[in-house]
């Protein structure tokens, strides 16, 4: 069994899997707390992740994972509002986001591209995770997209401890 403070989460590379429900796996224990749920205009780098006009309506959520009673990641969403209108008046402290977006919207996504990235903490950041302000963190961003789409349903970032993912990829040998 893991200690509290060596928690991780195993992804596996080749399929979209849910960190909550790898979590609750686990039996650890798992809480959120939302930092933003709000709708803005997309800038310019936000619309050309999403392949959306500068300034359209997208919907915006921030939450901070904690496990095991420690803050683990920064998870930040973005997509287009006008595929998810009234989003922004659930309760994603107690909500999952992909099963609100699947249950009330009939969106899930089948296919994601990601990046990851160890890079330095912000100042932000490394306060919010309880870091020092020197320490690095791990970066994934990417899209994730809906099967008869060509535009991605969301662009995402996500900032944890480097400890918090382990990674996984299959490549079977024919």
């Amino acid at each position: 069994m893991e200690s509290k403070n060596n928690v991780f989460v195993l992804k596996e590379l080749e399929h979209f899997s849910s960190v909550t429900d790898a979590i609750k796996a686990q039996k650890l224990s798992y809480e959120y707390r939302v930092l933003e749920c709000e709708v803005i205009e997309a800038n310019r780098r936000i619309s050309k992740q999403l392949d959306i006009a500068i300034a359209s309506k997208v919907f915006c959520l921030q939450k901070i994972r904690y496990v095991e009673g420690k803050p683990r990641s920064i998870e930040k969403t973005y997509i287009d509002y006008a595929m998810v209108e009234g989003i922004e008046h659930h309760d994603f402290e107690n909500e999952s986001f992909y099963v609100v977006l699947r249950e009330q919207y009939g969106l899930s996504t089948n296919k994601s591209e990601e990046e990851i990235l160890i890079v330095d903490a912000t100042e932000e950041e490394a306060e919010l995770l309880e870091l020092d302000e020197d320490n690095e963190v791990l970066l994934i961003k990417g899209k994730s997209y809906i099967d008869s789409k060509v535009s991605p349903l969301e662009y995402f970032e996500l900032v944890s401890l480097p400890s918090f993912y382990r990674f996984r990829s299959v490549t079977p040998y024919e």
